[in-house]
């Protein structure tokens, strides 16, 4: 019982982790100032949304504005508050992740 709890905790951990460092890179750069970013994070930005041909970064719809302030303001303290509890195996890790994962779902749904 042990093996696979550790194995979806390393996972959480890594996807907690990739959250709380792309959020405030990548998707805070629809809100923050431009100015704040080094240019190989802002090519990098415009080259992956190209790829995928993200129209929502490009058009910049209201709705999609207020998402990204509810990532970086919401979801990425959140986040960063999972990473932490896994990290030093807190008790409220559970509590956290079900919060994070009701905002991200009712986030998500705006997309569809």
């Amino acid at each position: 019982m042990g093996a696979p709890l550790r194995l979806i905790d390393s996972a959480l951990f890594i996807y907690f982790l990739i959250i709380a460092i792309a959020v405030p890179l990548i998707d805070g750069q629809t809100i923050l100032p431009i100015d704040l970013y080094p240019k190989f994070l802002i090519e990098l930005k415009s080259w992956f949304f190209k790829q995928i041909d993200h129209y929502l970064v490009f058009e910049m719809p209201y709705f999609y504005v207020g998402i990204a302030w509810f990532e970086l303001l919401f979801q990425w303290p959140v986040a960063l508050m999972c990473v932490y509890g896994i990290a030093a195996g807190k008790s409220w890790f559970g509590t956290t992740s079900l919060i994070y994962g009701s905002s991200f779902l009712t986030s998500l749904v705006c997309f569809c």
